[in-house]
């Protein structure tokens, strides 16, 4: 009877082990979840206020005293950004969808941000009373737990926006 209850407690202890690996693998990546998130969101900070404030146009305000955005510098400062970030991390994979509101007065884009982000139910209209950049990022997220069950790898979605007072 005694050797009945040393099986019963090592197949309880192996069970108990093996759901408590399990709960650890799901803290983990939902860690990871949120790690990853943080990080995208601060490289897409970081790419719009390098588009915003290196892609100013200052002939325009020497002109007519409103400062504009240069479209092209300010998407390729914004973009220097990202694919330095993403190399320094070791992410081949990933999207990018970097917009430029040059005008004094801003304006909207229609179905920007181009997929929900963060807790928004659908793609939104941007719209900015200023000259501006908006930056999307969508990172993939590898699993550690849920790899082993098949599911496909999480992408994280983000967009920050910089633009420039007057």
């Amino acid at each position: 009877m005694i050797r009945d209850r040393r099986a019963q407690s090592a197949v309880w202890g192996f069970l108990g082990m093996m759901v408590f690996i399990a709960i650890a693998s799901g803290l983990v990546d939902i860690y990871r979840l949120y790690a990853a998130r943080n990080w995208a969101y601060t490289v897409a900070q970081e790419a719009a206020m390098a588009g915003a404030s290196r892609g100013r146009d200052w002939s325009s305000m020497l002109v007519d005293g409103n400062i504009r955005l240069d479209p092209d510098m300010s998407r390729s400062q914004a973009l220097a950004v990202i694919d330095s970030a993403m190399s320094s991390r070791g992410v081949v994979l990933f999207v990018n969808d970097v917009r430029v509101l040059p005008d004094p007065g801003g304006g909207v884009i229609t179905g920007y941000p181009p997929q929900p982000v963060r807790l928004a139910s659908g793609a939104g209209n941007w719209h900015s009373s200023e000259p501006a950049v908006g930056v999307y990022l969508e990172v993939p997220v590898n699993w550690l737990m849920l790899n082993m069950l098949n599911l496909n790898e999480k992408t994280v979605r983000v967009f920050a926006a910089a633009g420039v007072a007057h």
